[in-house]
């Protein structure tokens, strides 16, 4: 390659070199940035010319530091690197995509990376132990729902579900569903989409990975706060909850804490839109609103440690539970 006649170039290869092998912890002379630029593109620049791409870099406003004889690094990244790894945790911890695809978006979205640090992003490697979504289609799904979404337009999509397989098969016989679709969720690591379902008038949500064929119609959504006890809708308060992201109503409820320190506990899953009265050091009062089927997921999970005083139907059906999962285990 005739350097004459790429120098302009040259500038991008420097830039290249800095993300890829410099970081604070290894800095690049401008000897070594000539030799990599030499057995990578195949021309050698002079030194001088090194120097001088670099001040147009640091000009143009990269973040380059000069360490004089020791050599130089580009310190700035798209992220830190709190950030990074808390977004790479982030996509190792979440069960709607696969491993293949968790690899891709760790891969691109440590790219400006240099190499020393890609190695530490790519140790934390968690994906092979968590359970992924099988469906393809995901990130096509979420873009077309993203589009539908901010254009304010149904779609229509085939719902699937694990056969004993482990298979995704559409349900009902692939029958197309037309669907208002209100915003996306990402709840304990899975996706849904808020919505509703065409056929009803109340808020119903879907698991994203099992959505297939989506389609835009040209077609206006309803208004949401047209829907049953939807006026003046609230999405903050829908996602605190619907902790598990399940269909129905929600209630106004009051729960018995047996100790302090499981506010903790009811604060992580149910926010801090909650009212607590203290009336002695075992009773603790907890009132919320909340999706009465996940306060009964909820009740049974931490059944050892509170209690649900009301409403009293709710409390009956834990009740109810309660003793069809005691029937089982009273050998």
């Amino acid at each position: 390659m005739n350097l004459e006649n790429n120098k302009k170039i040259i500038i991008f290869y420097v830039l290249n070199i800095l993300k890829e092998y410099s970081d604070s912890e290894h800095l690049l002379t401008y000897r070594q940035i000539v030799d990599k630029i030499s057995l990578i593109y195949g021309i050698r620049p002079d030194v001088k010319s090194i120097a001088n791409n670099i001040d147009t870099l640091i000009s143009a406003g990269f973040e380059i530091e000069k360490y004089g004889w020791k050599g130089c690094c580009l310190t700035y990244r798209n992220f830190d690197s709190g950030e990074l790894m808390y977004l790479v945790d982030a996509i190792n911890s979440s069960k709607a995509i696969t491993a293949k695809q968790a690899k891709e978006l760790i891969e691109r979205l440590t790219k400006d990376c240099s190499k020393y640090e890609k190695k530490n992003y790519m140790s934390v490697q968690k994906v092979d132990t968590i359970s992924k979504a099988k469906n393809k289609e995901l990130f096509y799904v979420i873009e077309i729902l993203g589009k539908a979404i901010e254009q304010q337009r149904k779609v229509s999509f085939n719902y699937n579900e694990y056969k004993i397989t482990k298979e995704l098969k559409p349900r009902f016989e692939g029958k197309e569903f037309i669907i208002n679709p209100y915003f996306m969720v990402n709840s304990r690591g899975k996706y849904y989409l808020v919505c509703n379902y065409d056929k009803y008038n109340d808020i119903s949500n879907y698991k994203i990975e099992c959505i297939s064929n989506v389609k835009i119609l040209d077609e206006p959504i309803k208004d949401i706060n047209s829907l049953n006890n939807m006026e003046n809708f609230s999405m903050k308060d829908y996602i605190d909850e619907h902790i598990y992201m399940t269909n129905g109503f929600s209630v106004k409820a009051r729960l018995l804490l047996k100790e302090k320190k499981y506010i903790n506990d009811i604060i992580d899953w149910f926010g801090d839109n909650i009212d607590i009265c203290e009336k002695s050091h075992q009773q603790i009062y907890v009132d919320l609103t909340v999706n009465e089927q996940a306060l009964i997921y909820w009740a049974l999970q931490y059944g050892e440690h509170i209690e649900v005083i009301e409403p009293q139907d709710t409390r009956t059906k834990i009740k109810d539970i309660a003793e069809i999962i005691l029937k089982k285990y009273n050998v």
